[in-house]
């Protein structure tokens, strides 16, 4: 006699096969045997030669309900999948009928077709509801026959059952592959963004990645926002995510920043990237862009944009995208020269003074507006306006004078270059 199986009614559990009451063979008679046989009676057994007309309707259901599935190639959707999809079906079946759960090498095959719709580019929840959705056609035609499921609860409960050991090593080899998809993709782009910005061809290496390289890229030097402690790691695979979801943009990162090569096509395509990579990191980055209006002219973009991020960065501009034309005159006025170096010389008399120098920049950073730059200084305004003071009698040069602002706003920005270690280089 069976014994009551836990959380199962007795009147349900006298009808279930004996490997679902208690998981083994054990006080099995000859006619229970018997039902495990792959010929035996029972409703999952008389299913068996209706797979190809239940996979048949299961492909249908899916090509319906998923657009996914729509977008695979015939040879996929007549071939494979409903040759998959039939095996399945079949196993589901055999192993209800025989009253057993399906063995690690039956699902060998299942868990590879996982994997291969990875490789299709299939979303992994339109790979899982193939499995409900063969489950319910199952039951449907099961339960529409002349003569319907006489024990409806038993064929439900292996039905569970086999979703419940496929679908989660299913799900866990589709993740696996993808993982390594997206690991194979990244660096197929940095191998290919190390190429290109070393100067070399790239086409060929392209070919055998299986990728199409841009005409023209704008070739980006990010930086990624300080976070503290792991916040960084959380940011930067963030960004590395969404990059993952634009495969056609070259990418090869290194400690807190990255150089982004980015296929033109259509106007604003690298700000809106960029727009992307800002809600993903929760945090602004700082970016400069150069255009290389061909292959050859990558690395000449790249020494540029660097150089007009490095300027960005030194002028405490804010977070976002710069290109040339947004720092041109502060560009130019770093350029090592005797231009620069009398520009620098206006601000000597203050180098002794640090406190002199910050009120200056943050009166300028300000917009000249006493308030703003008080606040900022956290100096009463009368403190702010004796600074001032001070600096129009050393310097010679009046901060509230419009002609003398902006003398004073480019002495700034050549004193800041000039005493940086080494001059910046990149196009002139």
């Amino acid at each position: 006699m069976l014994r009551r199986t836990a959380g199962v009614p007795w009147r349900y559990a006298q009808k279930l096969p004996p490997a679902f009451v208690h998981g083994d063979n054990a006080g099995m008679d000859e006619e229970a045997q018997r039902e495990r046989e792959p010929g035996a009676p029972g409703f999952a057994a008389s299913l068996l030669p209706r797979v190809p007309e239940i996979a048949a309707a299961t492909v249908a259901r899916l090509t319906t309900a998923i657009p996914a599935y729509r977008l695979l190639p015939d040879s996929i959707l007549g071939g494979d999948l409903v040759a998959n999809t039939e095996a399945v079906l079949r196993l589901f079946l055999t192993t209800v009928a025989e009253g057993r759960p399906p063995a690690e090498h039956e699902l060998a095959a299942p868990i590879a077709w996982g994997a291969e719709r990875a490789r299709d580019g299939v979303p992994l929840e339109a790979v899982l509801r193939v499995y409900p959705i063969g489950a319910r056609q199952a039951w449907e035609l099961a339960m529409a026959g002349p003569e319907p499921a006489a024990d409806p609860y038993a064929l439900v409960t292996g039905l569970l059952a086999f979703l419940g050991e496929v679908m989660p090593k299913v799900a866990e080899a589709y993740l696996r592959e993808q993982a390594d998809l997206d690991w194979e993709q990244r660096e197929h782009g940095r191998n290919l963004a190390g190429v290109l910005l070393a100067g070399r061809p790239a086409r060929r290496a392209a070919e055998r990645y299986g990728r199409t390289l841009a005409e023209r890229y704008d070739v980006v030097v990010l930086r990624l926002p300080e976070a503290p402690g792991s916040a960084t790691t959380r940011i930067l695979r963030a960004v590395r995510s969404e990059l993952d979801r634009n495969p056609e943009v070259l990418a090869t990162f290194k400690g807190d920043g990255g150089v982004l090569l980015v296929p033109l096509g259509q106007d604003g395509a690298t700000r809106r990237l960029l727009g992307r990579l800002d809600a993903a990191a929760e945090l602004r980055c700082t970016a400069a862009a150069a255009t290389a209006e061909d292959h050859a002219e990558i690395p000449v973009a790249q020494a540029e944009a660097s150089e007009v991020l490095a300027l960005a960065e030194d002028l405490g501009r804010p977070s976002g995208l710069y290109r040339l034309a947004d720092l041109a005159v502060e560009y130019q006025l770093v350029r090592p020269g005797p231009a620069r170096d009398a520009l620098a010389r206006t601000l000597e008399p203050l180098d002794g003074q640090p406190h002199l120098l910050a009120t200056l920049r943050e009166f300028i950073a300000a917009g000249y507006r006493r308030t703003e730059a008080a606040d900022a200084l956290t100096v009463h305004r009368n403190t702010l306006t004796y600074r001032l003071g001070r600096i129009r009698l050393l310097t010679g040069r009046d901060a509230t004078d419009p002609a003398d602002a902006r003398h004073l706003a480019a002495a700034l920005t050549a004193h800041d270059a000039a005493r940086r270690s080494g001059p910046p280089t990149g196009r002139r």
